[in-house]
């Protein structure tokens, strides 16, 4: 049976990724030139659901719950939630930043004029992995929450917090663990064993058959680039080593495209400067690529296109311009031409025809402009479906749970 996605919240969702596509676009290699963004997406939300790129600590699952949950047994009103909140997000950041491991602080250098806070960051993974139970956007659950005091009050509650009428009224799932003393005065990334075995509880349960799931169920620590080389490949389900399969594939490939399209970038600027030095170091990447590629022809060749398109669109909708640009390079072989075909007439038109489709009057080979602000490198990282975003959270996990290195300690 073939695993099924549903997207969460559309609106948000896509409010989310574009705020993610800016922080990715500070960095030139890992920018989606080439169109392949939707693709990409969709196969890392299938792997890792609930993660995105700019995650840094599995603890913020605990964090931005923590302090919400603090605020509403405060009947903290509608109007002031935000700003409290981000007065406890900026508190934290401070400790973070001076405890005895601040790697992965959100806002470390930015402080209090942090734009985008934790919160943010991760709303809709706390909602992917049924933490948070409001279904909205962050700042529908800012404007509902005097209605939300106001209809638990009518239910009346008992001793142990409960509706009378028997009903919960909650934003948040009823067994997030209690925060550490001091929180957030005091607070740390390491989490706790029982935080630990919660979070891994909750991914289960919300996304039992994805790479995810098994890996923080039964996933040991393993220092590799991309999910496919990771050392417990064989014991993951049939469906997703054949996802893991199709996403290799895309993402080696169409490397090369990035690469040419690179070439193509700086022979267009040396015509203007006289410097060569970057078309000759995009060439020699290019052929390390085909070099590579020979390498894996019988798995290319053996590759199932169809069942690739077929399992892509039960995920995301994909242009017919961004079918016809990948069947199209693939078609091509380059991988089989001297130094990966640099100099081939129809890769290269391939290339230079997506720019255009995708960019207009903005593409860099066409505007002079847009060539000079070119940074010198632009979406040449290899595809790996937000790996080591994910391998960051399941390190703390491991941490915690004894797997690879000592338990944590009490937060």
């Amino acid at each position: 049976m073939v695993s099924t996605f549903t997207w969460l919240d559309h609106s948000d969702r896509e409010r989310q990724r574009v705020l993610e596509a800016i922080d990715r676009f500070k960095e030139s290699d890992t920018r989606d030139e080439l169109g392949l963004g939707g693709i990409r997406d969709a196969f890392a939300d299938l792997f890792f659901p609930g993660t995105s790129v700019i995650q840094t600590r599995a603890r913020y699952f605990l964090f931005v719950p923590w302090i919400y949950r603090e605020l509403e047994a405060r009947k903290t009103p509608s109007s002031e939630i935000e700003a409290k909140a981000r007065k406890a997000e900026t508190k934290l950041i401070q400790v973070l930043k001076a405890s005895d491991d601040p790697l992965g602080t959100i806002g470390g250098l930015a402080g209090e004029t942090l734009k985008r806070l934790p919160s943010n960051v991760y709303w809709l993974g706390l909602e992917a992995w049924g933490i948070r139970t409001f279904d909205g956007s962050q700042d529908d659950y800012h404007r509902s929450l005097d209605r939300f005091y106001a209809a638990r009050d009518r239910a009346g509650r008992d001793d142990d917090g409960e509706s009378l009428d028997g009903r919960a009224r909650r934003n948040w799932h009823a067994e997030i663990p209690v925060p550490p003393k001091g929180f957030p005065g005091e607070a740390g990334f390491a989490l706790r064993r029982e935080e630990a075995r919660y979070l891994v509880e909750r991914i289960q349960l919300s996304a039992p058959r994805s790479l995810l799931a098994f890996l923080a169920s039964h996933g040991r620590p393993a220092e590799v680039d991309f999910a496919w080389m990771h050392p417990q490949l064989g014991e993951l389900s049939s469906e997703v080593q054949e996802a893991l399969t199709h996403a290799r594939l895309l993402a080696e490939t169409m490397q090369g495209a990035a690469w040419l399209y690179n070439v193509l970038l700086a022979e267009e600027r040396a015509r203007s400067t006289g410097n060569g030095e970057a078309v000759e170091r995009f060439r020699g990447a290019l052929a390390d690529w085909s070099e590579e590629m020979r390498g894996r022809r019988a798995a290319i060749a053996a590759w199932d296109r169809s069942a690739f398109w077929g399992l892509v669109r039960q995920r995301t909708r994909v242009a017919r311009t961004t079918e016809t640009f990948v069947e199209g390079w693939l078609k091509l072989t380059p991988w089989e031409k001297p130094g990966g075909g640099p100099d081939d007439k129809a890769a290269r038109a391939l290339v230079w025809q997506r720019e255009q489709q995708l960019k207009g009057g903005r593409a860099r080979l066409t505007n002079p402009r847009a060539l000079e602000l070119w940074g010198g490198e632009s979406g040449t990282a290899r595809l790996s479906y937000r790996w080591p975003s994910a391998s960051r959270l399941l390190a703390d996990l491991y941490t915690a749970l004894g797997r690879g290195g000592d338990d944590a300690s009490a937060g």
